[in-house]
């Protein structure tokens, strides 16, 4: 595994609490910024050192296509994992791994 530093995007806290405490249990994994809302996650991508970002089920719903064309257009390097509502673990640490190595999701 690889380590990562995530900064996790989620609309719904509850999903957002979810998410962290999937991702808290893998030694691997550093948690390095949380967002609320869209505005939010704009700012931490631009001021918070990171390797990649996560976006959750309920933020993708709302912002998809605004917040990816934003984030792939402002930070051209960026490496972003979209969570769907029916993905379990296994699924979720699969993505952050592919995208950990440089491949898209």
């Amino acid at each position: 595994m690889i380590f990562s530093r995530i900064i996790i995007a989620e609309s719904s806290d509850i999903m957002l609490n979810g998410i962290v405490d999937l991702l808290q249990s893998k030694s691997h994994i550093e948690i390095v910024g949380k967002a609320l809302r869209y505005n939010h996650l704009c700012a931490l991508v631009d001021e918070v050192p990171h390797d990649l970002v996560i976006l959750g089920p309920m933020i993708t719903e709302k912002f998809s296509h605004q917040l990816m064309g934003y984030l792939v257009n402002r930070f051209p390097e960026i490496k972003i994992v979209q969570i769907n509502l029916d993905d379990d673990e296994e699924i979720i640490f699969n993505k952050i791994q592919k995208v950990a190595l440089s491949q898209v999701v």
